[in-house]
């Protein structure tokens, strides 16, 4: 089972996510879900989604340099420890 704080953490995230697609919403950052469904678009986002953005942000917090695979490496080794804590 997930942790309250990074349950937290997700739906924030989450909530600043879905703020993308909300046409009321007055931020300049829009993503209009007719455009993600032409072409590479919806393999584009999640790219950035789940490789690009959560790698330029750990750089960025961290002070580190490091590429997609890298992290995405990092990413996986998260996925282990969080999931053998959910099997105690």
């Amino acid at each position: 089972m997930a942790k309250d704080k990074t349950i937290e953490y997700t739906i924030k995230i989450q909530a600043k996510i879905a703020e993308l697609f909300d046409e009321d919403n007055e931020s300049d950052y829009h993503i209009d879900q007719q455009e993600l469904m032409k072409g590479d678009n919806l393999t584009d986002f999640m790219h950035a989604l789940a490789n690009m953005a959560p790698c330029n942000l750990y750089n960025k917090i961290t002070g580190s340099n490091e590429n997609q695979l890298t992290f995405n490496h990092i990413a996986n080794q998260l996925c282990f420890q969080y999931s053998k804590k959910s099997d105690k």
